[in-house]
């Protein structure tokens, strides 16, 4: 009675291509979904109830599936309701450090991504970019928008981006005031 079972809660989420907004859910297992994309060993990800939207033609009726299968590689973004279901980003550290959030810009192939990234200290585009085996980055308080298709933006707590896809990072500075 006391124990606590892990459940394989279906994850809502919407997935961004360079042609596509694709709804529906994934169900990544008590891992969460940062550890489910970025298992090296799988080159897709089953989405259920799918729904399908061409990005030239939003909002027109999408084109509905029980299963779409897709290419990892191929989504630019992954976007949930909120940063719990991202689920643990940490890997295990020497000593102690807290995360620290950067306000970023970041160009996607075709999206352009303002969010909230987290590093041990100083951004480091290398590391965050171009070190390591993961596809997919968390970000947070994000704010999505197509470059070619200006109706297609969201907000959501949080994505993950791939980071194959990435042109250009920026801090974006605050304002004085």
């Amino acid at each position: 009675m006391g124990r606590c079972a892990l459940v394989d809660r279906p994850t809502p989420l919407e997935i961004f291509t360079t042609t596509h907004r694709i709804t529906g859910q994934l169900h990544p297992g008590p891992q969460g979904l940062f550890a489910f994309v970025n298992r090296p060993t799988e080159s897709s990800i089953e989405i259920e109830a799918a729904r399908v939207h061409a990005l030239h033609q939003l909002p027109e009726e999408a084109e509905s599936f029980a299963s779409l299968w897709m290419v990892k590689a191929e989504i630019a973004v992954m976007a949930v309701g909120s940063r719990g279901e991202i689920g643990s980003t940490g890997g295990a550290r020497g000593g102690y450090t807290k995360p620290f959030p950067h306000r970023v810009r970041i160009l996607l192939t075709g999206y352009e991504l303002r969010a909230l990234v987290e590093s041990a200290g100083k951004l480091d585009f290398s590391s965050l970019v171009l070190e390591g085996e993961r596809l997919f980055v968390p970000a947070f308080e994000a704010e999505l928008r197509a470059v070619l298709f200006p109706r297609v933006q969201l907000a959501a707590g949080g994505v993950l981006f791939n980071r194959r896809m990435v042109q250009a990072i920026s801090v974006v500075q605050r304002p004085v005031g």
